[in-house]
């Protein structure tokens, strides 16, 4: 089971604190921790001495009193107002636990599951014995930054509760190593994370401008990951549109929006998980006129001539009244099926390795090898590892769980459960049926009856209130929040980089999430040389570049040495480039030997460009058969409204020349 979500809700203006004082009457074992931290982890379920991480748990509730009428309950918490993410310390040791899934609950009782959140009590103690224990017990909420509020408390608690509570919370705290969950994620320690709409992953320069922190732990486990956010997370609001990976800007009216208003606030990072509340009792009905509170507003229940309100009247008038966030639905009874020790063969369910079994839960057959599964138990296949092994079987809507002498499968949609035994044990015992292995029948037929359901999409809380308990206790649901707001990251404007963006190419600058005033500088722009550019909120807009980053005037120089060879009477290099908007203000030819033992034309320096080979100095303004300086004054402005540099170069014309040399240079501001 993965947690969800870390604390139960923002905390809200005139709210008061819920601090609970409860008491812890029974503890069982619920669920093992399925993945090693390394190869010396003895606690996880795959060792000899594994231990538990999550438990479940049965307390009392003493109504805390307080002054605010915005509660579920005016004036009173109570049983009712526990959720999942709110957190259960015990009273003297300080040591503490979080809420994962309620079972049932009433103003002064709850049955929950709990859970060690990063098995932080199981390797503090040498034992790995991180279970909570009985008696006086403190519930307690967290706040946006992930710290207990813990005022007032009820006057149980002892004098090492909060020092050891607040201790516990220093430790990766989760506004600064916050937990995300994605399958296989294959991120490690240092990874700087980028979010897009197929998840997280390692940021590159195609998604660098939606990075949103760096890794601090690869776990726990292969699908879940900490990191160090860029900034605040925004864990507590509804509202937020689109989906992951998606800017949320700020429409001109103040509302959020995915359209591109050039405004951003934030950075979507995971949509919201749902809030689900499932009725226990099948076929529900409530009495006629019966008025519950859904999320502050009025619910009146009414049957037909006065009778109780059936299930699918109450799935109408819940969906009738208008903004409880929440839609009513008339979904199947589960079939849910447990082994019997009492008929099991052994006295206990369990049975010698190797046997096997097909279930059909309405997908065909599926057929189960059953085997130790790291059982403690030499050879025996316990119900932990029975389960394992059918949950490893994949078998469509067929959820299965084990406690260490109760095997439970469950049918979600309420198909009839079909077992085949196919190999017994050891001692010849099937798995299913009469004297077998789990005293579970053969045939398990549907339910055939329908229970009613509630659901957020949002992932807030569902709060009932009702004077008269009846919904509660004749629909089985009570207040909960199973679910998570949507979470974002609060950015400020631009590229989010803080500075200028460094990418490789044109193409990579591109592809960039920009907004007006943004700059990116491109290592090479397609002629080998840099270039800065700013984007003015339609284009990319060049700034500077290689060459005009020289204020001064700048001088491109080339020597020519005969004899150079080759085939030909001439030899062209590239001098240099000159940038948009320079001028070219002198040429100079300087022969520093004169040109001899050439034939058929006389030798001659020309500068220009590919298409224009003696644009700014031609043959006539030099001769290379004597000594002696040139100068060429072009005054020629390269226009500014070009987008490339352009290319200048000299040709040596030297007619086979045997001997000479000559330096030419262009000067340019």
């Amino acid at each position: 089971m993965a947690s969800s979500n870390y604390k139960s809700s923002q905390i809200q203006l005139n709210i008061p604190n819920k601090v609970l004082s409860t008491s812890i009457s029974s503890i069982n074992g619920y669920a093992y921790w399925d993945h090693a931290n390394g190869s010396g982890d003895i606690w996880y379920s795959g060792a000899g001495s594994k231990k538990y991480y999550q438990w479940t748990v049965e307390f009392s509730v003493n109504p805390q009193s307080h002054g605010s009428h915005l509660t579920r309950d005016d004036f009173t918490y109570n049983g009712l107002d526990v959720v999942v993410g709110d957190w259960i310390a015990g009273a003297s040791s300080g040591l503490c636990w979080k809420i994962v899934s309620i079972t049932s609950k009433t103003s002064t009782s709850v049955t929950a599951v709990v859970e060690d959140v990063l098995r932080y009590n199981t390797f503090r103690v040498s034992t790995g014995n991180g279970a909570p224990g009985t008696g006086s017990s403190i519930i307690f909420s967290l706040n946006e930054k992930g710290i207990p509020m813990l005022d007032p408390l009820p006057g149980t608690e002892s004098g090492s509760f909060y020092p050891t509570l607040a201790s516990r919370f220093e430790y990766l705290n989760p506004q600064t190593n916050y937990v995300l969950e994605q399958t296989a994620h294959g991120l490690n320690k240092g990874d700087i994370v980028a979010v897009s709409s197929t998840g997280f992953s390692k940021a590159n320069t195609s998604t660098m401008a939606k990075m949103i922190g760096v890794v601090t732990e690869a776990g726990p486990g292969p699908n879940q990951f900490m990191f160090l956010p860029n900034n605040q997370i925004i864990d507590f609001e509804p509202a937020i549109p689109g989906s992951q990976g998606d800017y949320i800007y700020v429409s001109n009216s103040g509302e959020m929006s995915t359209t591109d208003t050039g405004k951003i606030a934030f950075l979507k990072l995971q949509d919201s998980i749902p809030t689900v509340l499932t009725g226990t009792v099948a076929t529900p009905s409530v009495p006629d006129t019966h008025t519950i509170s859904l999320n502050g507003k009025a619910v009146t229940f009414a049957g037909t001539g006065g009778a109780n309100a059936t299930l699918s009247q109450m799935v109408s008038q819940i969906n009738a009244v208008a903004n409880t966030f929440v839609v009513a639905s008339s979904v199947a009874t589960p079939n849910t099926i447990t082994s019997d020790s009492s008929t099991a063969i052994y006295g206990l369910t369990g049975g010698y390795v190797n046997f096997s079994a097909k279930i059909n839960s309405g997908s065909g057959d599926t057929q189960v090898n059953f085997t130790t599964s790291g059982s403690q138990y030499s050879g025996v296949s316990t119900p932990e590892d029975m389960a394992i092994d059918i949950n490893a079987a994949n078998i469509a809507n067929l959820t299965v769980t084990a406690t260490p002498t109760i095997l439970t499968l469950s049918e979600v949609n309420g198909n009839a459960i079909t077992i085949t035994n196919v190999s017994s044990d050891t001692n010849g015992n099937p798995f299913a049926g009469g004297s077998s292995l789990t005293g579970i029948p053969l045939s398990n037929s549907s339910p055939g009856t329908s229970k009613l359901q509630l659901t957020r999409s949002d992932g807030g809380p569902i709060d009932i209130y009702e004077s008269q308990e009846n919904f509660r206790v004749l629909v089985g649901i009570t207040s909960g929040h199973t679910g998570m707001y949507p979470l974002a990251m609060n950015i400020e404007q631009g590229i989010r980089t803080g500075g200028t963006t460094l990418v490789a190419s044109i193409s990579a600058r591109d592809s960039l999430a920009s907004m007006a005033g943004d700059q990116a500088y491109v290592t090479n722009k397609g002629d080998g040389e840099w270039g800065l550019y700013m984007y003015d909120g339609s284009a990319w807009v060049q700034i500077s570049d290689q060459d005009s980053s020289t204020v001064d005037a700048k001088t491109l120089t080339v020597t020519f040495t005969m004899p150079v060879g080759g085939f030909g009477t001439s030899t062209t290099t590239n001098m240099g480039n000159i940038s948009p908007g320079r001028k070219i203000q002198s040429i100079s030819v300087d022969v520093h030997t004169q040109f001899t033992g050439h034939s058929g034309g006389s030798p001659n320096i020309e500068v220009g460009t590919v298409a224009d080979p003696d644009a700014y100095c031609d043959s006539p303004n030099n001769d290379l058969t004597e000594t002696g300086a040139y100068i060429v004054n072009p005054e020629y402005v390269y226009p500014a409204s070009e987008t490339q540099d352009q290319l200048i170069r000299a040709r040596c014309n030297h007619y086979n020349a045997s001997a000479g040399n000559v330096t030419v240079k262009l000067t340019y501001v």
